[in-house]
């Protein structure tokens, strides 16, 4: 897995204090969907990124959902796909062998032929994104040798990817995908390049659909991020405290953007794009 989970907690031990001193509000709980102010207006089926849009004035989302107009797979997307793709993969694999008496070293150059056989890595990535495979394998390999050894061992399996949950008692859709999910109930999400406001509203969205369907507490996401220059990998995270203002700023963006849908208001270009927007040729 891209972190060991005993850093991850590290990370989110500094959230504690705060999470003691900033309860979350229990009218804010996904599962208080059928109620004010988490009942949505409108049950339209959005997307995570359609509630939480990348693009300022949400120009984007009128383009896909009230236009139709197919995104571009451009080449900052076909490395994000292509790093979820390595990510799962490998993590899929990793199930298969982790907890079998073969030897460590078999195991890496098992998952990592099979891995690679399984994920077609653009030419401008093949380096750092097979960096990225092996750093994973020899973490989990790590991880489950310290965790399963010996007469007290205890049960230990790799993050559960490509989470399904439903969120359309949220107004959103009823396949959402989750990146990852550890076994402390600690939402992962994987992106690339920079950090921005919206990644987090994202992770609020899924914890909170979490929560409307298994009606426990979310309260912890982690976002990972993973970057590379040729042979280059680099791997950041940031813990994230899913309060109370981080859930009202969901809702808030889901609730404009179903207004937007309804109205069949066309809204304006925004003054900077970013990048990587599939529809900077469309909009």
């Amino acid at each position: 897995m891209p972190l060991p989970t005993h850093v991850i907690l590290k990370e989110l031990r500094k959230l504690h204090l705060r999470r003691f001193q900033e309860p979350v509000d229990e009218e804010l709980r996904g599962w208080n969907w059928d109620k004010p102010p988490i009942r949505p207006r409108a049950y339209l089926g959005l997307s995570v990124i359609d509630a939480a849009p990348y693009c300022p004035t949400r120009r984007d989302v009128w383009l896909r959902k009230a236009v139709k107009v197919p995104p571009e797979l451009n080449e900052q997307l076909k490395v994000g796909l292509t790093i979820h793709e390595i990510i799962h993969a490998t993590l899929k694999c990793l199930r298969k062998y982790v907890l079998t008496t073969q030897h460590p070293w078999t195991t890496y150059e098992d998952v990592l032929e099979e891995v690679m056989k399984a994920v077609n890595i653009p030419e401008g990535m093949n380096g750092w994104g097979t960096q990225l495979i092996k750093y994973m394998i020899i973490q989990t390999l790590a991880e489950a040798s310290w965790n399963v050894v010996g007469e007290g061992a205890t049960p230990w399996l790799p993050w559960i990817s490509e989470v399904r949950v439903d969120g359309s008692s949220l107004g959103l859709s009823k396949n959402l995908r989750i990146d990852a999910l550890t076994g402390s109930n600690i939402l992962v999400d994987f992106k690339m390049g920079k950090p921005c406001e919206n990644h987090k509203l994202m992770v609020t969205a899924y914890a909170m659909a979490l929560e409307a369907n298994l009606e426990v507490p979310i309260d912890y996401g982690i976002i990972i991020y993973v970057n590379g220059v040729n042979d280059s990998l680099n791997i950041k995270s940031e813990p994230i405290y899913v309060t109370s203002e981080l859930r009202k700023d969901f809702i808030d963006s889901r609730d404009e953007v179903v207004d937007m849908l309804l109205s069949d208001r066309e809204p304006p270009k925004a003054q900077a794009c970013i990048p990587s927007c599939p529809y900077r040729n469309q909009c």
